[in-house]
C-alpha cells in the first residue's frame, strides 16, 4: 500500500474519530438526560452493550474520516476540471457521511432529513464558491508572474 495512501487513512481515521466525539458532546448536550450520554439511545438500542455502541460510534466517525481524506485526492487528478472534481467528491463523501449521520445522531423525521441534506449541500456549495474563488485568483498570480517572466524575456 502506497505510504500516501496509508498516512490518509489513519490521518482521516484519527480527525474523524475526533471531530465525531465533538459533535457527540454537543448532541449529547442537547438530549439532557442528566448525565453524558457516549451515544444517543436510538443508536444504542441496536447494540447488545453501551461499549458495543461505543465502538461502532467510533468506527462509523473514523470511515468518515478515511472516505474525506481519500476523497482529497480527487482534486489531485489535474486531467479532471474541477466542477467535475467537486461533483465526484460531493457524491462520494455525501453516500457514506449521510446515511452515517443519520444513524448516529440525527431523529428520523423528514424535517431533519431535509435539514440535514440542506445543511451538507450548502456548506458544500459555499465551500466550492471559496475554492473557486481562491483558485482563480491563483491563477491570476501566476499568469501575472509568468507575463512579467514575457516581458523580461522580450528586452
Amino acid at each position: 500500500m502506497n505510504k500516501d495512501i496509508l498516512t490518509r487513512i489513519v490521518g482521516g481515521f484519527g480527525i474523524g474519530v475526533v471531530l465525531g466525539q465533538f459533535v457527540q458532546f454537543f448532541v449529547a448536550m442537547g438530549i439532557e438526560q442528566g448525565g453524558y450520554a457516549w451515544v444517543v439511545p436510538e443508536f444504542q438500542a441496536f447494540f447488545p452493550s453501551e461499549a458495543m455502541a461505543i465502538i461502532a460510534q467510533i468506527l462509523l466517525t473514523g470511515l468518515i474520516g478515511i472516505t474525506f481524506a481519500l476523497a482529497a485526492q480527487f482534486f489531485e487528478i489535474a486531467r479532471w476540471g474541477m466542477l467535475k472534481q467537486y461533483i465526484v467528491h460531493f457524491a462520494v463523501t455525501a453516500i457514506v457521511w449521510i446515511p452515517i449521520v443519520m444513524t448516529l445522531w440525527m431523529p428520523k423525521t423528514m424535517a431533519n432529513v431535509f435539514s440535514l441534506l440542506a445543511s451538507f449541500l450548502g456548506t458544500y456549495v459555499m465551500t466550492w464558491l471559496m475554492q473557486y474563488k481562491f483558485s482563480k485568483r491563483d491563477i491570476e498570480q501566476i499568469n501575472a508572474m509568468l507575463n512579467k517572466e514575457g516581458e523580461l524575456h522580450d528586452n
